[in-house]
């Protein structure tokens, strides 16, 4: 009877114990900052881990890699040639236009056992580009995050993003990549209906998942894409509940995030933000230095001066050894709500990230989390590395190459 007693016992508990997942918040951070103190993991780390933990497919979605010898980025190349050759099968998905115009990165993996590289043609489809950064491993777990696949990212850069161990969302990840990878190969009209029903869901903000994890607990989240035209039936759109977030903040919002333009007469987030601002809401906010530019500055001054708006741009200093071009920057693309909500990103505050181009990011419901990424924003707030918007002030735009 015991026996019996135990047996069943064992059956009840079995399921909680497999549905147990895993979160990790994952930065990079520039060497030589105050940033380097966060404690929180690094991406040369993680992604090692789960390249060499990998037993059967790795799935990449980048914008673009760029290596250079010696730096950390190979390391992590050699682990995906590594992982082909002991059987996993890895895609890897770059955006034609810019790949072919700049980094050629990619091209030292091409050949290699086990490994397909693919380019989407956004552009020809959208007039974007494909500026996603996520990749899957095992249809089990995904990396979301500012992180491109290079080597400036990993030691030159703060960047934001997260590690999630969880078969359901996977698949969510998994969707976009198949319909992305598919649409490298052929993307007319009737193929872009057919996929985007074909890889249609029933995850969004009306019905996210929600995981138990061994960090933060209970975890609701769900996947928000871009663009609309390329996004699968069911999942939620990316304005559409970054908006949806700003406009029902109710105490506090903690933004950073590199760029920010109203350009193509882009209101509707600044537009939110004024209103928020407007029903008391705390606003703060961190744009990189790289947004200044003749169109942007006088609008990012003109938000700055609103009450309850408070406004910082973040400089990161030049590295010790030189200046290196397309790096010391705040790249970063995520924020916080209230007390529960956050959300990391691959998308600026700019209109053709949302309306013409692919990017993803995972809106999530958890205090600690919110926690955590209130303080990485604060390390940032209270450091030297940032200084207040001054309307007053001249602005000129920085070097980036």
């Amino acid at each position: 009877m015991l026996k019996k007693f135990l047996l069943i016992l064992f059956f009840l508990i079995l399921p909680f114990y497999q549905t147990i997942s895993q979160i990790k918040i994952v930065e990079s951070v520039p060497v030589e900052t105050i940033l380097t103190e966060s404690g929180l993991a690094r991406p040369y780390d993680e992604w090692l881990d789960m390249i060499n933990n990998a037993n059967r497919t790795i799935d990449i979605e980048v914008f673009y890699f760029a290596n250079k010898q010696g730096e950390p980025l190979e390391d992590i190349i050699n682990a995906l040639i590594s992982a082909g050759k002991r059987g996993v099968k890895i895609r890897i998905i770059v955006d034609k236009s810019f790949v072919e115009k700049n980094e050629n990165s990619i091209e030292e993996i091409r050949g290699k056992k086990n490994i397909s590289i693919r380019k989407i043609d956004i552009k020809s489809i959208t007039g974007g580009v494909m500026h996603s950064k996520h990749f899957i491993v095992d249809n089990s777990e995904i990396f979301l995050g500012s992180q491109n696949f290079e080597w400036r990212a990993l030691k030159h850069i703060h960047e934001m993003g997260i590690r999630v161990k969880d078969k359901n969302l996977a698949k969510l990840f998994s969707n976009i990549f198949n319909m992305d990878w598919k649409l490298c190969a052929k993307h007319d009209n009737s193929t872009i209906s057919k996929l985007r029903e074909k890889y249609s869901v029933k995850v969004n903000k009306k019905n996210p998942l929600l995981i138990n994890t061994s960090e933060f607990g209970k975890v609701r989240l769900f996947p928000t894409v871009s663009p609309e035209s390329l996004t699968p039936e069911g999942y939620s759109d990316e304005l559409e509940e970054l908006l949806d977030i700003i406009d029902n903040a109710k105490s506090k919002l903690r933004i950073q995030v590199m760029t920010y333009s109203l350009k193509n007469e882009f209101y509707k987030i600044d537009r939110a933000l004024r209103n928020a601002a407007d029903r008391g809401v705390d606003v703060k906010i961190i744009f990189a230095n790289w947004t200044i530019k003749k169109e942007t500055i006088e609008d990012i001054k003109s938000l700055s001066q609103v009450k309850n708006i408070e406004i910082k741009f973040s400089s990161i200093p030049e590295y010790s050894m030189g200046y290196i071009p397309y790096s010391r920057v705040d790249h970063s693309k995520y924020l916080i709500a209230d007390d529960e909500i956050s959300r990391i990103s691959t998308s600026n505050w700019e209109h053709g990230y949302f309306e013409n181009t692919r990017n993803m990011s995972l809106i999530i419901y958890n205090k600690e989390i919110n926690k955590l990424l209130e303080r990485v924003f604060y390390n940032s707030w209270n450091s030297s590395l940032t200084e207040k918007v001054e309307p007053s002030k001249e602005y000129k735009a920085v070097k980036r190459n």
